[in-house]
């Protein structure tokens, strides 16, 4: 007994039947193709009887074939209208049966108004054609000999993976954005829908890695698309790689280190803080979606990014934690999508980016009076002077927490592990410092042991 499984398919076709009411070796020499790829043919010559079946047997089926010209009811005759009228009762079942099967046309294309049906089929079908290939197969031309399997082939191919037009469905709202020719990246498209096919049909994923965590290369991908919508700037990248944590911040309103010719400067989306007592400014994120972002940054793995194959594995203990973000990710790309629909203005959103000089004095209350707009340039780069400021320069003056692996750090100073309740990008007062002896000294000088 084969252990191979069957998909049954539904073909509403022009078929013939000889004096016995039986179908003729027409339909027989089609369904000895489709065996070849384990498809059955479910053959019906009018539209009324086969949407009974559909939806009396929805599950059983994994695609549908549709002939241009076939008959509508029982009794009628061929009809050239036949795709028009088909088409809104399937998107109908779709609809109340939450779920969509693929559909192709299969026809001999000798209509005289062929080539309008099968352009307003089109049009339903496209926003299918990336998961489920091409729509249209001719079968009585010389460009068409090959495309009994062709059609078969595909049908298998996305049959195998049906589980992932649930997930396609359900989050239609979250796909809409992502793809070719979309807002961002395809890639982070196929990530997303195999991280989600895995949440919902765990069964079909036991074997669930990648390369690289696939969040982490979803929100880059999603940076790489503000980037290119005049939403983040320049320097928030090194090279041609994300750095995921200066793009946050500079999307959550925070100001983003970096140098130019020697010379140390900020960047940020908009005006600064209005006064010293708010933490962030103008920003492109809202609270809730900085919060997300932050917390999914911080789960990711910091060398797991677009550009590296290093396998990845789900944590079995954390993997409850990582659905959770899955699901989050996709309110952000939605917040996103509807984000830059009301900001499309490339070059009015570039004018946001506000360069800020620094004086010898880097203290947050004082770089914040000094906005000048400029063109942005070169990478992100952190660097530290040749001479560190003494504690006194130093002392009462309010920073912003950062991180460096595990290591939290302000200004010149890193954390003393005893300031338990500091979080990141928490905007804070130096009270006291201690001398940093240890390896990373030149970097951060000082160590804070009270701040405010």
């Amino acid at each position: 007994m084969t252990t191979e499984i069957i998909y049954k398919v539904l073909w509403v076709d022009d078929l013939n039947y000889d004096e016995n009411n039986e179908l003729t070796d027409f339909y027989e020499g089609w369904q000895l193709k489709a065996g070849k790829y384990n498809i059955e043919l479910v053959p019906f010559d009018n539209w009324e009887e086969a949407e009974s079946s559909l939806r009396k047997d929805f599950d059983d089926y994994s695609a549908i074939i549709l002939d241009a010209n076939c008959k509508i009811h029982k009794n009628d005759t061929e009809q050239e209208e036949f795709i028009t009228a088909v088409l809104p009762s399937l998107t109908n079942i779709f609809g109340e049966k939450r779920r969509v099967l693929p559909w192709y046309l299969l026809s001999a294309g000798t209509m005289a108004n062929f080539g309008t049906i099968v352009n307003g089929a089109r049009y339903q079908h496209s926003k299918h054609e990336e998961d489920w290939g091409t729509m249209l197969y001719l079968k009585d031309t010389r460009e068409g000999e090959n495309a009994p399997d062709m059609l078969f082939e595909n049908i298998a191919r996305v049959a195998k993976d049906l589980a992932m037009n649930v997930v396609l469905y359900r989050h239609h709202d979250t796909f809409c954005y992502l793809g070719q020719d979309k807002l961002i990246d395809a890639r982070a498209r196929k990530l997303m829908l195999r991280m989600l096919s895995a949440l919902y049909y765990p069964e079909d994923n036991i074997k669930y890695e990648y390369a690289g965590n696939p969040l982490r290369k979803v929100l880059e991908y999603l940076f790489r698309s503000a980037r290119d919508h005049g939403l983040l700037a320049n320097e928030c990248f090194e090279g041609d790689k994300v750095a995921v944590q200066l793009a946050s911040l500079f999307m959550a309103g925070y100001n983003v280190r970096y140098e130019e010719d020697g010379i140390k400067r900020q960047v940020r989306w908009g005006n600064p803080p209005s006064d010293s007592k708010s933490k962030v400014g103008e920003a492109i994120f809202s609270p809730e979606i900085t919060s997300i972002v932050n917390n999914i940054r911080e789960f990711t793995n910091e060398d797991s990014h677009t550009s590296e194959e290093e396998p990845w594995y789900i944590d079995e203990e954390r993997k409850d934690i990582f659905f959770g973000y899955v699901l989050q990710m996709c309110h952000v790309i939605r917040w996103y999508g509807i984000y830059v629909a009301d900001n499309s203005n490339v070059e009015e959103n570039k004018k946001k980016h506000r360069i800020i000089e620094l004086s010898a004095d880097t203290s947050v209350s004082k770089v914040e009076s000094e906005i000048k707009v400029k063109k942005t340039k070169k990478p992100i780069v952190e660097v530290s002077a040749s001479l560190p400021p003494s504690i006194e320069d130093i002392k009462d003056k309010q920073y912003l927490v950062m991180r460096e692996g595990k290591m939290l750090y302000c200004g010149k100073c890193k954390l003393d592990p005893s300031l338990k309740n500091i979080k990141e990008y928490q905007r804070v007062t130096l009270i006291n410092a201690v001398l940093n002896e240890g390896e990373d000294k030149d970097k951060y000088p000082y160590i804070a042991t009270e701040l405010k």
